[in-house]
């Protein structure tokens, strides 16, 4: 045999042993399986997997975008997702790539995995260091309302706000949320609409183009919990939030929320002011919540108030929780409007999802913490406040059929320890039935009744009510990097 004829033969035997190390050497991420993991609004979802050997996510489901680290993960027990993160995920094993045939000769160009991996799982550029996450979102909603006494088009809480969050192991976050009245005309419908915090005094019939609705800022230390300073969502509305504010109009007028016309600011049970609130996770399956409302230069108290709640994810798909809030009061309101009794608020309340159906129920007792408006008896022009307090229920449930779904709920607010300027029939109990049409992930069209023998301070029948309307949300997220 000639030299090169050798040579050739050694080269042939070199670049076949060269590829086949090459291919032998490489490793490559194996799905092995697949989990199906998604987080309800700002509830944090944990589903147990094999996670040994790595997750990467296979399809996100969800509009909100899904961030490793920031809104999905997973520990030795499984995945988590929270913030609206969902979808499918994959559950692996890293093993070494089998030679491919007819493709021994072929090049391997090589891949920095850990890059690769990165890329998969955020979304983002591996190579930059992102530092926090800026999200300006909103929702716009509008109906026309038909009663007996006038039919208008009328705004229905559209809003508009900002999340901020940096990124690692103790993060900083921030809200700023304001409601936008489209179409200056009476909210009478949506009791969350209203952005009024003073409690006791009668609400102007025009709202205002910009009402703040919440503002916050703190610090979450991850395991150790989470501490906010500012108005937002009390602990009160930890529960009542089962039921309350997931109608499209009607509701939210039995659980002691948004009382006295107002948005639950100086009551600290709805959208609370100037409140530290503070909650923490753990156990898997527990939720507590403690707030301090800050007091104003009318109380003598350190606190207007204080409020505590758990929750406790029983099963999958199924969460129970309680809450009691006391609230202080200026001394010589009290004693005018209540009679000197003390404020407070008790709550009870499941929710749960099974299937196509999510339902949630809201039982709630108030003492001396909520206010109707009835005629002067000394005969002055201006409607005088009366305060009282109230047993409520509140019932839920929406079933899906694909792109549809139906809504039936209940509201039933009875008075209790009722003054003598009150009519003795007055009460709050209607049905609601409704339905949507969800034309896009962000919007969809609905319909909503409210049929029921509601009764007012004054004693006149609350009339039937329906409402046409639609709802439209949207965001972007922008990560920042140093």
């Amino acid at each position: 045999m000639k030299l090169s004829s050798y040579f050739t033969f050694a080269v042939l035997v070199f670049g076949f042993v060269s590829s086949t190390s090459a291919q032998e050497n490489s490793t490559q991420v194996t799905v092995s399986s697949v989990v199906t993991c998604v987080s309800t609004g700002d509830q944090r979802q944990h589903c147990p997997a094999n996670t040994s050997a790595g997750v990467v996510i296979l399809r996100q489901s969800s509009e909100t975008n899904c961030l490793l680290g920031r809104n999905w993960g997973y520990d030795a027990q499984g995945v988590w997702v929270s913030e609206g993160c969902g979808g499918e995920f994959g559950t692996g094993s890293t093993s070494r790539s089998a030679a491919v045939p007819g493709q021994a000769n072929a090049y391997v160009e090589p891949v920095d995995q850990k890059a690769e991996m990165l890329t998969v799982t955020t979304g983002t550029n591996p190579i930059l260091h992102y530092t926090g996450m800026f999200n300006p979102y909103g929702s716009i909603r509008n109906i026309v309302s038909i009663s007996d006494t006038r039919a208008e088009v009328q705004d229905n809480a559209s809003r508009l706000g900002i999340n901020f969050s940096t990124f690692g192991p103790i993060k900083v976050f921030g809200k700023a949320e304001w409601g936008v009245n489209l179409v200056q005309s009476e909210t009478t419908f949506n009791a969350g609409a209203t952005t009024a915090s003073g409690f006791g005094v009668i609400n102007q019939a025009t709202q205002p183009v910009f009402g703040a609705r919440l503002g916050f800022i703190g610090v979450d230390f991850g395991a150790f919990g989470r501490i906010a300073f500012g108005k937002q969502n009390s602990t009160h509305y930890d529960i009542t939030d089962y039921t309350t504010d997931r109608f499209n109009v009607f509701g939210g007028q039995s659980t002691a929320t948004y009382v006295a016309g107002t948005d639950g600011g100086q009551s600290g049970t709805g959208r609370a002011d100037q409140i530290i609130l503070y909650h923490l996770k753990f156990a898997k399956i527990f939720d507590f919540g403690a707030q301090g409302q800050l007091r104003t230069g009318a109380t003598s108290q350190a606190f207007n108030g204080f409020g505590f709640s758990l929750q406790a994810t029983v099963l999958p798909g199924l969460t129970i929780g309680g809450a009691y809030n006391k609230t202080y009061f200026n001394p010589q309101f009290t004693q005018v409007i209540f009679n000197g009794s003390g404020t407070d608020y008790w709550t009870v309340g499941a929710k749960g999802e099974w299937r196509n159906l999510e339902w949630g129920a809201v039982w709630v007792r108030q003492n001396s913490g909520d206010i109707a408006f009835v005629p002067d008896p000394a005969g002055g022009p201006e409607p005088i406040a009366v305060g009282f307090s109230a047993n409520g229920i509140e019932l839920y449930s929406r079933l899906k059929f694909g792109k549809f779904a139906a809504i039936l709920g209940f509201d039933d607010y009875i008075p209790r320890d009722l003054s003598p300027l009150m009519n003795s029939n007055f009460k709050t109990r209607y049905a609601i039935l409704g339905a949507e049409w969800h034309f896009s992930k962000s919007g969809y069209a609905f319909v909503e009744t409210r049929l029921g023998d509601s009764v007012d301070a004054q004693g006149k029948n609350v009339s039937d009510a329906a409402a046409i309307g639609f709802r439209y949300d949207f965001s972007w997220k922008t990560p920042h990097t140093e």
